[in-house]
């Protein structure tokens, strides 16, 4: 009893206002079962406007160490809003994994106080890709599992087919990794600490396709006293009782564990600013 209760409590909201994926149910299996494998946090869940109502109250949050937001999107019915960021700020974790970027933005053009705490709100996407983002910080809890892989790596790179089902490869600091990439905007390197980057466009049948730039794959940031970590990876599978995909990948399971890892203060990692793009 003693060891259960000095577990971290994660609640993970899926709650929806826009594009559901289909990956969702699969997302909440993962992130329970990361927490009972590792053995470092219970979870529960917020899947419908009523949970939100009584378990997102300012007075109802304090008995999480953190909250993640699994793929949500659109304008969420928050019921204290600032209690939720105030929560955050005083100390405890926020996380967000894909469409998590696509909640709750703000209105005639400005940054909403969630896009101020996030570091970055969904713009587009095009079709599905293999990105090979460079890991930027390889001391991070969410990165550290991406170097140890890349030490050891399969004899034989896994084919383009294995890869966009969900078994990804690190090679030295590249990881190569199939899914729906996201464009972000207000997303700036030098307000957040950037963990994985690519150096080009996607190369997703767009029109910018494979044009010079630099995009953020993943970062971590201070918000007041408390850690947020985020990911654009998570969108697939789209069939969460048969498919394949990001939340399949064990080193995207990996990179989430040690993300909430970072947020709950069981591990620590940077929050310093980048440097601008080379």
């Amino acid at each position: 009893a003693a060891k259960h209760n000095a577990k971290k409590r994660v609640l993970v909201v899926t709650v929806t206002k826009g594009f559901r994926h289909g990956s969702i149910p699969m997302a909440e299996r993962t992130i329970e079962e990361l927490g009972k494998k590792t053995g470092e946090w219970d979870t529960d869940f917020v899947r419908t406007d009523d949970d939100m109502k009584t378990k997102m109250t300012g007075e109802a949050l304090k008995q999480y160490d953190a909250v993640v937001f699994a793929n949500t999107t659109g304008d969420l019915p928050l019921p204290e809003p600032q209690a939720f960021y105030d929560y955050i700020k005083a100390g405890h974790g926020f996380a967000a994994m894909h469409s998590g970027s696509d909640t709750l933005h703000g209105k005639d053009g400005k940054v909403s106080d969630y896009g101020e705490m996030l570091g970055g709100e969904f713009e587009t996407h095009h079709q599905r890709t293999t990105i090979m983002p460079t890991i930027e910080d390889p001391n991070n809890p969410a990165t550290r599992p991406l170097i140890a892989a890349s030490k050891n790596p399969p004899a034989t790179p896994p084919s383009k087919q294995e890869i966009e089902s969900g078994h990804s490869y690190v090679s030295g600091k590249t990881w190569t990794v199939y899914d729906e990439i996201y464009i972000l905007k207000n997303n700036d390197r030098t307000k957040l600490h950037v963990l994985l980057s690519v150096d080009k466009y996607p190369n997703d049948g767009s029109q910018m396709a494979n044009q010079a730039g630099n995009h953020l794959v993943s970062w971590t940031k201070s918000y007041g006293k408390g850690r947020v970590f985020y990911t654009i990876l998570g969108h697939t599978p789209d069939d969460s009782v048969n498919g394949k995909g990001m939340w399949t990948d064990p080193l995207f399971q990996a990179h989430i564990t040690g993300g909430l890892e970072f947020v709950l203060g069981l591990k620590k990692g940077s929050t310093k600013l980048s440097a601008p793009a080379p």
